[in-house]
């Protein structure tokens, strides 16, 4: 049974910076994934959220195309950016973001294709046409803060619910115990089976250096490194932000910060 209440740690309410609550709530919604619960089991309020942010961060990052290319554009993504934006009541954003996406849903498929393949080589002009507005996405942000919005919205949620260290944990292991243990376990078995090839040398990687991963951020397929335009994985950890290289045999973890080398295992083609 799916919850609708908003979870989030007591602190962050008390927090004077607006993207505490924001970033508790999606350190609550990553938790109950990381248990193998699906999101038409988490609450629509809390992703709505969870999502606005991360369309934040990508189109901050690299534009609306960049939120595309790290977005499954058939899943309910798109939705959810999109329902968030009204609930936060962020008119010009939800505006901006519609024709945005409309521009998208209009793509041929020989152009998505190109797009979705090879952004920065032959669907570079795809690319390019999907981010024309991005300007006009960081001038809004002067007059229509998405961080506070989404702060504000949560704060004032009917649903919210903020719970110290301790209650927290116990709320998300009882959510995460509604799920059956065959359930479960079938989840979890599909979950490895499937799982991406940079997911998997990430967890490698952390576990090597003796991070605990906290969430993968982004992919930057126009990352230079040693003269090269080659695909960086981003990711944040215990331990701050770092990006992942998969190439010639090897995974390698650089810090963000300084590209200080931090680890580096083996990658075969084969995993």
């Amino acid at each position: 049974m799916k919850s609708d209440t908003v979870i989030v740690l007591q602190e962050s309410l008390d927090s004077a910076s607006p993207y505490a609550l924001v970033q508790s709530n999606i350190d609550v919604v990553n938790a109950l994934v990381g248990n193998y619960m699906r999101e038409d089991e988490i609450s629509e309020n809390a992703l709505y959220s969870y999502y606005v942010d991360f369309y934040l961060a990508q189109v901050n990052n690299g534009g609306f195309a960049q939120f595309l290319l790290n977005s499954n554009p058939s899943s309910k993504v798109m939705q959810f950016v999109a329902r968030g934006l009204e609930a936060m009541h962020a008119p010009r954003h939800a505006a901006l973001y519609a024709e945005n996406h409309a521009d998208f849903m209009r793509l041929g498929e020989q152009d998505l294709e190109l797009f979705m393949q090879d952004p920065y080589g032959e669907g570079s002009s795809v690319r390019s046409a999907l981010s024309q507005r991005d300007n006009a996405f960081y001038d809004l942000e002067r007059e229509e803060n998405l961080i506070e919005l989404n702060s504000a919205w949560l704060r004032h949620h009917p649903r919210l619910l903020a719970l110290p260290p301790d209650r927290l944990k116990q709320e998300i292991e009882r959510l995460a115990s509604t799920v059956p243990p065959a359930e479960r376990q079938a989840r979890i078995d599909l979950a490895r089976t499937h799982q991406p090839r940079y997911i998997k040398l990430i967890d490698r990687l952390c576990e090597e250096s003796g991070h605990t991963l906290d969430r993968i951020t982004a992919g930057d397929p126009s990352h230079r490194h040693n003269g090269n335009q080659v695909l960086a994985w981003h990711f944040l950890t215990n331990g701050g932000h770092f990006y992942m290289l998969d190439l010639d045999g090897a995974a390698s973890m650089y810090d963000a910060a300084d590209q200080a080398l931090v680890a580096k295992i083996q990658a075969p083609a084969e995993l």
